[in-house]
């Protein structure tokens, strides 16, 4: 289960995800962000729809698998599943929001959040069409 084997590399440090298969073969662009209250480190592989937010000392607060895109095979919690999936399969969330429009971004589908003591997951679905656009596994901590 490719999302429980991720979940655990939050709070690692990135190297131990990077050294890890499939991640190992990927190409990743790395980046700072200096302007932000904290400083964040980005690893960001665009071919494979996958992206690593790091804290300064570079240990994993989120991840980010977008779909369409990604190599890794997500069976626990397939891009295809419409949000009556989502519900039946992870109960109720701990937040949610309605799909909106924002003046710069664009359109963003409607989204849930499940908290754990481990972990947070997000799943935003796509506008326009039945389906998870982005799962994102967040530190507890880092989550908003």
């Amino acid at each position: 289960m490719i999302l429980e084997t991720l979940m655990k590399f939050l709070g690692e440090e990135v190297s131990l995800l990077l050294q890890s298969s499939p991640f190992k073969g990927w190409s990743f662009e790395r980046t700072v962000d200096e302007d932000l209250p904290e400083r964040s480190v980005n690893y960001v592989s665009a071919r494979n729809g996958f992206s690593i937010v790091c804290d300064s000392r570079e240990r994993v607060s989120s991840i980010f698998l977008e779909s369409g895109n990604t190599q890794l095979n997500v069976e626990d919690l397939p891009f295809s599943a419409d949000r009556d999936y989502v519900l039946r399969l992870l109960g109720n969330p701990s937040k949610t929001g309605a799909p909106h429009k924002d003046s710069i971004l664009g359109d963003f589908g409607a989204w849930d959040r499940f908290d754990g003591a481990t972990c947070s997951l997000h799943i935003e679905y796509h506008v326009k069409k039945d389906g998870i656009r982005r799962i994102t596994l967040m530190r507890p901590e880092v989550a908003p």
